[in-house]
């Protein structure tokens, strides 16, 4: 039996998906195969490089770091700074190379092919409307391309000719190309990273109005769980977030609906239901927000230990959970 990882996107969620690749390193379970969307794209390269404890914990600390906030998250000089090429150019309102910068210090491989474990990264090709499962191609333009946000990032051009962008404009969590890449007998553990998640199941998952469960772990609050929106200073950019969150969550829904309910998948507990169970005190404001990194990260461990502790590893994705609030 193998292990497939899939990591959707999520912006500073993925500070809470590395804690839980930490969590699955440290209890001796690494993939044989990647697959990515976004921040869970960089998370899948720089753990695919070396999939072990140590890298994972290397991977946490760079979420943590505030070197890394300042490139992930720009500051209000940043995008102003970048008004001009959003104005003279038209396509985006930050400049991609400081991204492209840390990632060519984080990762050595050039191409796809190089990586340790087989990665498949998630783009949306703008010329054909579709999502784009990429295993070969240069590694930083591919990575590049389904972190870049359209309006925040400009599109990149690969090698097929096509302009790509965010693999999450239509496929944030590409469970389906996991499974299709997967032998019968191989199991596909999903990382959702949304502060919406799409890959939760009805009287399973925290973020589906399940009042006493959360992907099987034990609830900690009577609170009823919310995802918080996207906030901005500027009105133009928060109106641009808020709705690409509602597209990206109608139909990102639509491309796992049918995905999730094979009986390969393991889905793991969403920061919903880390939040739900007591892991986490506050959430973060928006995907952008970097400042709860940490807070994250633990969560994302503490949630991860738990689910495996509970059986999570042998339950159906779709199965009914017993967990009870304790009065």
């Amino acid at each position: 039996m193998g292990l497939s990882f899939v990591l959707g996107g999520g912006g500073a969620i993925g500070a809470y998906q590395a804690g839980a690749l930490l969590t699955l390193a440290e209890a001796g379970l690494t993939p044989a195969a990647l697959a990515g969307c976004s921040a869970g794209a960089l998370n899948s390269a720089f753990f695919g490089a070396e999939p072990s404890v140590e890298r994972a914990r290397a991977l946490t600390e760079f979420w943590q770091a505030e070197a890394s906030h300042a490139v992930l998250s720009p500051s209000l000089l940043s995008r102003v700074r970048g008004m001009p090429a959003l104005l003279y150019h038209g396509d985006s309102l930050l400049d991609p190379r400081p991204l492209r910068g840390m990632l060519g210090r984080f990762l050595d491989a050039h191409d796809l092919r190089e990586l340790a474990v087989p990665l498949s990264v998630t783009t949306t090709c703008l010329d054909c409307s579709a999502a784009v499962h990429h295993t070969e191609g240069p590694l930083i333009d591919v990575l590049l391309a389904s972190c870049a946000l359209p309006g925040l990032l400009s599109p990149v051009r690969l090698g097929d000719g096509h302009a790509h962008v965010d693999g999450g404009v239509v496929c944030g969590v590409p469970v389906q190309a996991a499974l299709d890449a997967a032998g019968p007998d191989d199991l596909v553990l999903v990382l959702d990273a949304g502060l919406a998640p799409v890959t939760g199941s009805p009287g399973t998952c925290a973020a589906e109005k399940a009042p006493w469960m959360a992907c099987g772990l034990p609830i900690g609050t009577d609170r009823v769980y919310v995802p918080p929106m996207e906030r901005s200073r500027s009105r133009l950019l928060e109106v641009v977030l808020r709705s690409f969150t509602v597209a990206r969550s109608v139909a990102n829904r639509a491309a796992v609906q049918h995905a999730i309910r094979d009986p390969r998948v393991r889905v793991l507990p969403h920061v919903a239901d880390a939040w739900s169970a007591g892991y986490l005190t506050s959430m973060p404001t928006g995907p952008r927000d970097f400042g709860r990194t940490t807070d994250l990260v633990n969560a994302g461990r503490a949630a991860t230990a738990a689910w495996l502790e509970a059986g999570g590893l042998s339950a159906r994705a779709d199965a009914p959970q017993q967990a009870r609030r304790s009065d």
